[in-house]
């Protein structure tokens, strides 16, 4: 376990700091191109574009696996409130988790095979727009990590309450 949480660790830092130097290049990207285009500076910068777009791919994929991975994505939780610390509320949790899991399963699948099927090569820089895409799969088989593990901490949390319920 101690091994598992080092990972963990030094994955969530590695997507920081990933998610930070894409979203500064985006920024340091698009002030060049502002700049350009109210200067009488020439510079060719349509190649940004197609750098921007899959920038914000990874960007926004990324960060998405670091809001799964701390249980911070958008919910509406009031049923989850309301039954926190009873059996039901670690059953909802349970299901919900297998819900995620199955959702981002599916989209792992879906986007393997759009990366496969993915046969265009972008106009400017002539690049496979397998790039892009392929930072659907790579995160959801992260993301789908964590729902392992909210899986799993949830029903060690059921089989604690089960078994505190059957001692008293």
């Amino acid at each position: 376990m101690k091994l598992l949480a080092q990972l963990d660790r030094w994955l969530a830092r590695v997507l920081k700091v990933f998610v930070v130097a894409l979203c500064s290049a985006i920024a340091l990207i698009l002030l060049v191109r502002v700049i350009v285009r109210f200067t009488p500076i020439t510079l060719q910068l349509s190649w940004t574009d197609e750098v921007v777009e899959w920038m914000m791919a990874w960007m926004i994929f990324s960060t998405a696996t670091l809001i799964m991975r701390n249980g911070d994505h958008f919910r509406v939780d009031l049923l989850q409130v309301k039954l926190e610390g009873k059996t039901a509320g670690h059953i909802l949790n349970l299901a919900i988790s297998l819900l995620g899991f199955l959702f981002f399963l599916s989209l792992l699948y879906y986007s393997i095979r759009l990366v496969i099927s993915a046969a265009q090569i972008s106009p400017i820089l002539k690049v496979s727009t397998r790039l892009p895409y392929l930072s659907i799969p790579v995160n959801c088989f992260l993301i789908l990590l964590y729902q392992i593990r909210d899986f799993v901490v949830e029903a060690r949390k059921l089989k604690n309450r089960h078994n505190k319920e059957a001692v008293a």
